[in-house]
């Protein structure tokens, strides 16, 4: 888990999300890990060589998974080496019909194994109840098993809900006793869907808006943020583990009609107003911010669609790093006391 967070740090820009997931990972690690970083003395398992059976196939198996792992990746992301361009190309080696039909094939039979799995560690811990020495201390450890075992099967059931949401022909397959309890606790957010991006967007093109401003409704110049893409020429920045808020919010608000963002009303309000703190989000240089000396007398804003262009796309001189397409409007184009933005701004109480 934390060699997956690395690489996301190295390939992507998700702020300091990462940096957090790598410290809940650390908190995982037992005594027999960390150890000999708090100076402790390792504990000796017996005789290095020959290694045991057991130790041999669980190496062997281990490797095996490994193995697996990457020949599939290989196989199913269609990973190939060019040598001439320096590059590691990839592209989706199946359909979308296989992968539901994968999903469906795989998921129930997870949840058994997990069960299993469960089952056993709740057995061991109650053996080890048993063993107990003392008529009240093995009391007291029943008791903390059977308060422990019961909460975690409790959670196990619950998150089964939200785990099979992907794949909703085995969510519907589930115990409706499972469900009903997923429904009394869901308020509690106590289990949700795994990953901070479960459903990845930007698939087809990362959608992005761009404010544009103009005085007399005709010449529209755009606004360039500082860490969102905007223009094609521009390298992506890095910001990590820095969150800037604004762009974030923008890349959000893409996503969805304005609508589903009344903040970005508010946004175009106080830049035709001119508001200095405002408009240090969008360029902290005041320089780059086209409007510096006067505010623009418009604003209005487009959808577009960006990709990242590979090194053959590149014309003669500097390549620019993106390649875009314009979608549709995103808002449109308004001015102060504009009937549209005040009607928006009364309507979220932003005014």
């Amino acid at each position: 888990q934390v060699l997956l967070q690395v690489l996301i740090i190295l390939t992507g820009n998700y702020n300091f999300f990462n940096v957090l997931t790598i410290v809940l990972a650390f908190s995982l690690l037992d005594e027999e890990h960390v150890g000999r970083w708090l100076g402790r003395p390792r504990r000796r398992h017996g005789s290095g060589w020959p290694p045991s059976l057991g130790s041999v196939l669980g190496t062997l198996l281990e490797l095996s998974t490994y193995g697996l792992l990457l020949c599939w990746t290989v196989r199913y992301f269609g990973l190939e080496l060019d040598w001439d361009r320096k590059l590691l190309d990839s592209k989706v080696a199946f359909t979308y019909h296989e992968f539901t039909t994968w999903l469906r094939t795989v998921t129930l039979p997870l949840v058994g194994v997990a069960f299993l799995s469960l089952s056993w560690e709740i057995l061991v811990a109650m053996y080890r109840c048993a063993c107990v020495r003392g008529c009240f201390w093995k009391l007291w450890a029943t008791l903390q098993w059977a308060i422990m075992a019961t909460a975690t099967v409790g959670l196990f059931a619950v998150s089964l809900v939200p785990f099979t949401y992907i794949e909703h022909e085995s969510n519907g397959k589930l115990w409706p006793g499972i469900h009903q309890m997923f429904g009394a606790v869901e308020r509690f957010q106590v289990v949700n869907s795994y990953g901070l991006f479960r459903r990845m967007t930007g698939v087809g093109g990362r959608p992005e808006v761009i404010l544009e401003g103009s005085y007399d409704g005709h010449s529209w110049t755009e606004i360039e943020f500082m860490y969102k893409p905007g223009n094609v020429s521009a390298a992506p920045a890095v910001v990590a583990p820095h969150q800037p808020r604004l762009d974030w919010q923008l890349w959000f608000a893409a996503l969805g009609p304005h609508q589903g963002s009344p903040w970005f009303s508010a946004l175009l309000l106080r830049l035709l107003q001119g508001q200095p703190d405002v408009i240090r989000l969008v360029q902290t240089d005041e320089s780059r911010y086209p409007f510096h000396t006067r505010p623009p007398t418009f604003l209005r804003a487009q959808l577009y669609k960006y990709w990242f262009t590979a090194p053959s796309e590149g014309s003669p001189g500097p390549a620019p790093w993106w390649r875009r397409q314009h979608v549709q409007e995103f808002f449109p184009a308004v001015s102060l006391g504009d009937p549209t933005l005040e009607s928006l701004l009364s309507q979220h109480g932003l005014k």
